[in-house]
């Protein structure tokens, strides 16, 4: 009698023990979930938009005409425990420069049933050489797929008219500095002194004036010498 108490003791110990190790067991597997990158499909690129099987499902309803949509799908058969947790696709712009989008800045994750999806708004035009997704413990060799795309219209630059030339002729050129060139004058020469300026007279003129005086002096002389005569005619 006295033996069946540590028996029951033992018993019940046990059965926690179990307990306890099944649920560490479930735990440290939950936490052992690994985020892993998975390639696309090769044989989904490269490719433009256009040239991939087109319609615009799974995509906002109010993308600009000048985008593209790419949707990519994460298949069954990829062991994937839940839904993409991001994809990064790497474009070919037109110029040849390489651009890298993803779908946390670009685009965005579509939950659904059945395969999940996601997608990336990119520039009309471009081409999508790769991509990436990173999803929680798939199967070995898993991949993911390109599965539609809604292309749009590239933009076109704008560009600034090039400023038609003027006729010849159209317009007098002036020099600088001579906008009205009757009240500057010519650069470089003296200007004229207007008429009736204080400016003194040399020259002929004054020769005029001292032989004048010359001739006024020397009629004076012989005036004063033929009245001088006559008062001494007088005189006798």
């Amino acid at each position: 009698m006295e033996l069946k108490q540590p028996f029951k003791t033992v018993g019940a110990l046990s059965v926690a023990a179990a307990a306890g190790l099944v649920g560490s067991l479930a735990i440290a597997s939950a936490a052992q979930a690994e985020v892993v990158t998975i390639p696309i499909n090769p044989g989904n690129v490269p490719t433009t938009a256009e040239d991939f099987e087109n319609s615009c499902d799974n995509l906002p309803a109010d993308i600009g005409s000048d985008v593209d949509g790419w949707v990519f799908v994460l298949p069954a058969a990829a062991g994937v425990e839940d839904n993409f947790i991001s994809v990064t696709a790497t474009f070919e712009d037109g110029n040849g420069d390489v651009q890298v989008l993803d779908t946390d800045s670009d685009g965005g994750i579509v939950s659904g049933s059945g395969d999940n999806k996601a997608y990336i708004l990119a520039p009309a035009g471009w081409t999508l050489v790769d991509a990436e997704a990173d999803v929680e413990d798939p199967d070995q060799g898993a991949q993911f797929n390109l599965t539609h795309t809604c292309p749009g219209t590239p933009g076109e630059e704008e560009t600034t008219p090039a400023e038609e030339p003027s006729s010849p002729g159209s317009e007098s050129p002036t020099a600088p500095g001579s906008e009205n060139p009757s009240e500057s004058g010519t650069p470089g020469e003296a200007s004229t002194s207007p008429v009736g300026s204080n400016l003194p007279v040399t020259g002929t003129p004054l020769t005029i004036a001292l032989v004048s005086a010359a001739a006024l002096a020397a009629g004076g002389a012989a005036i004063f010498m033929v009245m001088r005569r006559r008062r001494e005619a007088q005189d006798w």
